[in-house]
């Protein structure tokens, strides 16, 4: 058994990752709570923009843009959102698993992989795959300006026929303990056939012609898609982090009271020690 000072060390030691867990936990929640909000409304202003240009289109469906084109030849580009730091759970790990997938999911097709925080680059460093270029400062302290110039290189990249398809891989906040992975496809862009709901063409007279509104709303909507999956994916890094230092106070607490049962164990051992060789010097 363990003596006192290696126990007392132990519970020391215990108490000061205490400390560690739950004030990364309050951070954690307190990041959560105003990326939630940024979310919100990220994700009302990209459908409002979505609805708008869908019911433009609805009333006048000929239209035709580079970012709409859809190509059968050239590679496919996926645009890989992970974590710059740890500390939250299996969120990393869920990730790298997914990275592993690709061959599976593109077998007959030439991966141009695009990370974006260095977690997924050193997975791709490790795997033997070369990064196209990566973006990590985007993760930490996603901004609309720096996520737009992402988007404009993307964009070149596809209207520059280097690549036939542009696939985003993130995470997706659906609940504090819920977070999921997703593939949505950035380029070619594609309206859903459902978004424009409730419009009717008497509702809009384009003037200039959709070709031209198209021109320069499209790249603004992809902005906005882009910034809203990068938030969608930072709300669910806070989430996963909230959680993981929450279970970690926990399991420290329980830890503590396993050591502090420990510790006076020992302790009452060595009083009843210290007893019986008291009472064995008195018969000597």
């Amino acid at each position: 058994m363990a003596s006192l000072k290696e126990v007392k060390t132990r519970i020391a030691s215990v108490q000061s990752t205490k400390k560690i867990t739950e004030a990364r936990q309050m951070i954690a929640s307190a990041q959560l709570h105003r990326a939630q909000t940024v979310l919100k409304h990220a994700q009302y202003y990209n459908q409002a923009l979505q609805a708008s240009l869908s019911g433009m289109i609805d009333a006048d469906s000929e239209y035709h843009t580079p970012l709409t084109e859809v190509r059968d030849s050239g590679a496919v580009a996926i645009v890989i959102l992970s974590s710059n730091s740890g500390m939250n759970g299996s969120f990393n790990a869920k990730m790298e698993k997914e990275i592993h997938t690709f061959k599976n999911l593109y077998p007959n097709e030439t991966l141009m992989l695009i990370p974006v925080g260095n977690k997924a680059r050193k997975v791709l460093l490790q795997s033997g795959h070369e990064a196209a270029c990566h973006f990590d400062h985007l993760v930490n302290k996603p901004s609309f300006e720096d996520i737009a110039q992402l988007a404009a290189t993307l964009m070149d990249l596809y209207i520059s026929k280097k690549v036939k398809k542009i696939e985003l891989v993130s995470y997706h906040f659906k609940s504090i303990g819920t977070q999921n992975i997703q593939h949505k496809t950035f380029l070619p862009y594609r309206f859903p056939a459902n978004s424009a709901a409730g419009n009717t063409s008497s509702n809009y007279i384009l003037e200039p012609s959709l070709q031209v509104i198209l021109e320069k709303s499209l790249p603004l909507l992809l902005h906005a898609m882009l910034y809203t999956t990068f938030i969608d994916h930072q709300t669910s890094e806070f989430a996963a982090r909230t959680i993981a230092m929450q279970l970690a106070s926990e399991n420290a607490n329980e830890l503590l009271d396993e050591l502090r049962l420990t510790y006076n164990k020992v302790r009452q051992q060595n009083i009843t020690t210290e007893l019986l060789d008291i009472m064995g010097s008195s018969f000597a």
